[in-house]
């Protein structure tokens, strides 16, 4: 969707900023400001920003992942928070789904060292569990670079072949009415297999992910089980909690530099 590396830095500047003129873009690129108002224009068609008179707004909009070791480093003492919590909906003798991501791997960390079976398709979480007296079944596939995940077909077939008493899954993002989202399809699918195939579900989802959209919806916060996060769910406006969710509002200090 990004045909150019100017389109990217100009995003990474709105990232910071929050808004931008076409007469500043021109100048910090050293190009025309119709060259500008092409890339603003072309930006816009993908709905990676929003057009205004003379420039632009950033729209948060997620479209790709971050890097792996800068998503493990962001609101690290909150992750540590929420999986902390997370750790004590788990029993011996359980079979557990932990889902791709910085989170879980965080809750990965934390499992007892043996008395478990788990079910990954998040290399590093395998990797480190393989080390442990637990079971540790990681499924099949195709790894993905970025996020070193297993997310297609023959994951999503393995996985349905699974009866799993618990999946922790993560979220790339929650938009404006609580729909939990993802930028890949196949990060969707494999997401619903697991939620699905559970007999609990638990979402574990820190506040920097909140009133952000990504292009694939997959769950309602309602629709799970419990919700472990810093986020006061009681904060947005025509939102209710349904009484079948346990929505855990874990207190955390982000540490100052």
């Amino acid at each position: 969707m990004i045909s150019n590396n100017r389109q990217l830095q100009i995003l990474e500047i709105l990232t910071e900023k929050g808004n931008v003129t076409v007469e500043e873009l021109a100048d910090r690129f050293k190009v025309s400001k119709m060259t500008i108002r092409r890339d603003l224009e072309k930006l816009h068609e993908n709905n990676l920003l929003q057009r205004t008179h003379g420039g632009a707004l950033m729209n948060r909009v997620l479209l790709q992942e971050m890097a792996y070791n800068d998503k493990r480093e962001e609101n690290a003492e909150i992750k540590q928070c929420i999986t902390k919590k997370a750790v004590t909906f788990i029993e011996k003798n359980k079979i557990i789904y932990l889902d791709a991501g910085t989170t879980t791997y965080e809750l990965a960390l934390k499992l007892p060292t043996e008395g478990l079976t788990v079910i990954t398709n998040d290399i590093r979480i395998s990797t480190h569990l393989m080390l442990t007296n637990n079971i540790v079944l990681f499924l099949g596939g195709l790894i993905g670079k970025e996020t070193g995940s297993v997310t297609d077909a023959y994951a999503q077939d393995m996985l349905k072949g699974f009866n799993i008493d618990i999946a922790f899954l993560g979220t790339s993002s929650v938009d404006n009415d609580m729909n939990m989202c993802t930028p890949d399809i196949n990060r969707m699918k494999i997401k619903k297999i697991a939620f699905e195939a559970a007999e609990k579900s638990v979402l574990l989802v820190d506040s920097s992910k909140f009133f952000s959209k990504s292009l694939y919806k997959i769950f309602n916060i309602n629709d799970f089980d419990v919700v472990i996060s810093d986020f006061d769910i009681q904060t947005v406006p025509n939102f209710t909690l349904k009484s079948s969710t346990e929505y855990i509002n874990v207190k955390c200090e982000k540490k100052v530099d």
